[in-house]
């Protein structure tokens, strides 16, 4: 079963091991990754300018596994199109929650979530027809995140100490006396970890204040072509609350983050999904062409030429 995690408590899915064999993004350590799965297998992935983009086709269904490769338990916390998959709403890693991955583990993300028991399958749709296309602001269609927070240590507490203590090892104080002093020692020693603050940043509007929510309502959300992520079918994905303490509440270790459109879109951004790199060299021309190209009547000066 998955867990889901809240303030408090998180939420988790059934725990697996290692065994896909897709490529995946990786974070710089190679400690996390990310796959976005169609028909159980990795979907057409491409790096361009130092990002990653996924290639789908509009009413297939696909899957987000997080992988964790330490031994220590994470928090995922995911975003698709902008909005969280767990509430629906703005995402916000610092306010919003996610899912535990164990460590060593992977964990899949099938949908968005609508009960404990089950979510709305992720399907790639038209931007239009997209969850945010039906509910709001279309401007972050296109990219899923997901925040990682390895989580906080807490030593274990020390062992009991002894109530009662033999009379000849007590040589000038009473039993009493010694039971105080060790326990007021092993308080100064282990001192109880501080409890999680209870107030949180405020979360960012339903409309990016950075533009004003007048995006939203200027954009034509049927002329946007490409793909947006549907608020599908339901399916079974039962979770469980946890507790679970962050390291850093609000910091994530690593933010991981992937584009996605269809092939159409993907060749207008420039991305070379032939791999004969005849889209990415057309896209680059038409971007540096010129209208009007004179050649010069003089010599060019050499490179760092101080005058």
């Amino acid at each position: 079963m998955k867990t889901l995690l809240l303030a408090l408590p998180l939420l988790t899915l059934p725990l697996v091991t290692e065994t896909a064999s897709a490529t995946p993004l990786r974070s710089q350590t190679g400690t996390y990754e990310l796959q976005v799965l169609t028909d159980g297998a990795q979907a057409p992935t491409f790096q361009h300018q130092g990002e990653s983009f996924v290639m789908g086709q509009r009413g297939q269904r696909y899957t987000l596994r997080i992988h964790n490769h330490s031994g220590r338990r994470v928090e995922a916390v995911v975003s698709v199109d902008g909005r969280d998959v767990v509430d629906g709403r703005t995402a916000d890693y610092r306010t919003k929650r996610g899912y535990l991955v164990q460590p060593w583990g992977y964990v899949d993300v099938d949908g968005w979530r609508v009960s404990q028991g089950e979510a709305a399958a992720f399907r790639f749709s038209s931007v239009a027809n997209s969850y945010v296309g039906r509910t709001g602001s279309t401007r972050e269609v296109g990219v899923i995140g997901v925040a990682i927070f390895p989580e906080r240590y807490v030593p274990p507490p020390p062992p009991p100490r002894p109530l009662y203590v033999p009379h000849h090892e007590l040589p000038s104080r009473s039993a009493d006396e010694y039971r105080d002093d060790s326990l007021s020692q092993a308080d100064k020693a282990y001192p109880s970890a501080p409890a999680p603050s209870t107030s949180a940043p405020m979360a960012p509007s339903e409309d990016r204040a950075a533009t004003g929510g007048a995006y939203a309502e200027r954009e034509s959300k049927a002329k946007r072509s490409g793909l947006g992520t549907g608020f599908g079918e339901r399916v079974s994905s039962p979770v469980e609350e946890v507790v679970f303490y962050r390291h850093s509440p609000v910091s994530p270790s690593v933010i991981l983050g992937v584009r996605y459109n269809d092939r159409g879109g993907l060749l207008a951004m420039g991305v070379d999904v032939d791999g004969d790199g005849d889209s990415y060299r057309d896209a680059y021309l038409r971007r540096s062409a010129e209208p009007f190209v004179t050649p010069r009547r003089y010599a060019d000066p050499p490179a760092g030429w101080p005058y």
